[in-house]
């Protein structure tokens, strides 16, 4: 489950930034100094960028080696949008997307995500409300929430990896989510940094195009602190278990060759295909249910209505949101269709007619 959020939950990638961006140690009998943890965070987006030498995006034969899933949704009256598939983080390659890309790219006026990166870094840091979020303010730590076995193990991974302090005690299981699956995206040689998100919302900016958001913040917030304990060890126990970090680095590998070469199915992006169902009890696949429900299916009908509503009006826009909502009979492409919206896969430059859209009639 936990290799599939790349494709879900922009949130979790990113979060580990603004935590590392203000640690300060805290004493045990000490309140959390929000704006000391605020004053650490930087206040634009980070740029996409890696270390290890560019790789080429073509073959011997001219071919871009960088294929991902892209649509056209085109209603009855003419109205269009286009739809891409991101993962949260990446490599260099985001950088060398195909043609027909570049070219619904150049047609549209509008790139809606998950939520605007643009703005997330600078909101954090003036609002302290987003932070106070992130950490209990019962008188509680993550050691009250899920078993003893889990988190001793959680804190023994982060140790290892150079990224444990006892700050982290403090925070929702959201950052430990976040912290967690950093280290399994650094092993990967994959970046956050380098996610189609933030690259996309990076060059959007500088070409002075609009960003728009079919969520916020505070929704992807609200969604992880509303789940139980019980689904929250269900989560996080998955990073105990033998041998897990090494099993989703490979998953993780794996899933990123399926997103550039545009071969990822409903089954890669399902959020429960690293479990075997034989061994959960029936109160673990219900959490399950529970999780996919509110990850995938519910944010999925979401995410439609608000793109429907873009649709119609005078821009044409692009949806850029994780590849496992578009995927599947509760994705966003069925659910268009559903609503009599026909949805073409685009291969090539060529299936790309650019029209003028008018203004909508006052």
């Amino acid at each position: 489950m936990k290799a599939k959020k790349i494709l879900c939950s922009v949130l979790t990638a990113m979060l580990v930034i603004p935590a590392l961006g203000g640690c300060k140690h805290i004493e045990s009998n000490d309140l959390f100094d929000i704006e000391s943890q605020a004053s650490g965070i930087a206040s634009t987006v980070p740029e996409s960028k890696n270390e290890k030498s560019t790789p080429t995006p073509y073959d011997s034969q001219g071919n871009n080696l960088i294929t991902p899933l892209m649509w056209k949704a085109e209603d009855n009256d003419g109205n269009y949008a286009y739809l891409f598939g991101s993962i949260h983080a990446g490599d260099d390659m985001v950088n060398h997307l195909p043609d027909y890309f570049e070219k619904a790219y150049s047609d549209s006026d509008m790139l809606l995500f998950e939520i605007d990166m643009s703005n997330l870094f600078s909101s954090i840091t003036a609002d302290t409300k987003f932070l106070t979020d992130m950490v209990y303010a019962d008188g509680t730590t993550i050691k009250d929430h899920i078993s003893s076995e889990t988190y001793t193990t959680l804190v023994d991974i982060l140790k290892e990896n150079g990224m444990y302090n006892s700050m982290y005690d403090y925070y929702k299981p959201l950052m430990w989510e976040s912290l967690l699956e950093n280290i399994v995206i650094s092993k990967a040689d994959l970046n956050s940094a380098n996610g189609v998100d933030i690259t996309l919302t990076n060059r959007a900016k500088n070409d002075g195009k609009e960003i728009g958001e079919v969520e916020s913040t505070e929704f992807q917030m609200s969604m992880f602190n509303n789940f139980s304990d019980e689904l929250i060890e269900l989560m996080l126990a998955q990073y105990a278990e033998e041998n897990a970090i090494d099993k989703q680095v490979e998953e993780i590998k794996a899933l990123y060759d399926k997103w550039k070469n545009g071969t990822m199915t409903a089954e890669d992006t399902s959020d429960d295909t690293d479990f075997d169902i034989n061994d959960l009890t029936e109160e673990q696949q219900e959490l399950l249910e529970e999780y996919n429900s509110a990850m995938l299916t519910d944010r999925n009908s979401g995410m439609t209505e608000k793109l429907i509503s873009y649709m119609k009006g005078d821009k044409t826009v692009m949806l850029v949101v994780g590849s496992a909502h578009f995927l599947g009979d509760d994705g966003i492409i069925s659910l268009l269709q559903q609503q009599g919206i026909t949805v073409t896969k685009i291969t090539s430059p060529d299936q790309i007619t650019i029209t003028e859209k008018l203004p909508e009639a006052a």
